[in-house]
């Protein structure tokens, strides 16, 4: 107990619990978010994977054999499918899977934005939009681009037709 942090005590005696950070991995794929957390030492019946109503997925963990504990807990995107959910524990990492649901192409971007700043806020990293969307931040600003340029020469030959 001497070498135990107060922060650390625990209501398990004079044993210790450590708080730990799992390094957390955050993907976006074409029709599903996963979420990977490395856990080393754990076991599957060590941790607990819940979603509440608001969208949050909440990790807990406890690893019996050293005191060991962790929390986590990740706002889903507002395309994340939460009835969905489902894990897969290979020994080390803990993948979580969320289906998206379908969503117009606007809602998409301001979700994809969204979803990059909560990664980023979990990761503890800087993101910019063009990040957010998978690094094809010229593709969309060229389609952004090329969509005004048309519609610009579109209204400028109506007009010179129809006058």
């Amino acid at each position: 107990m001497a070498g135990c942090k107060p922060q650390q005590r625990a209501a398990k005696g004079d044993a210790c619990v450590a708080d730990i950070d799992p390094k957390v991995e955050c993907l976006d794929g074409a029709t599903t978010y996963t979420f990977r957390l490395s856990l080393p030492g754990f076991k599957k019946e060590d941790f607990k994977v819940q979603v509440d109503s608001g969208g949050r997925l909440t990790v807990r963990g406890e690893r019996p054999a050293g005191y060991v504990r962790f929390h986590k807990v990740f706002q889903l995107p507002q395309t994340a499918n939460p009835d969905g959910v489902a894990g897969r524990f290979d020994g080390t990492v803990l993948s979580l899977t969320v289906p998206k649901q379908p969503a117009s192409a606007g809602a998409m971007v301001a979700a994809r934005l969204a979803e990059g700043k909560e990664c980023a806020a979990a990761e503890g990293a800087v993101t910019t939009w063009a990040e957010a969307l998978g690094g094809k931040g010229q593709m969309v600003a060229a389609a952004v681009a090329g969509f005004a340029l048309g519609a610009f020469l579109a209204h400028r030959l109506l007009s010179v037709t129809n006058t």
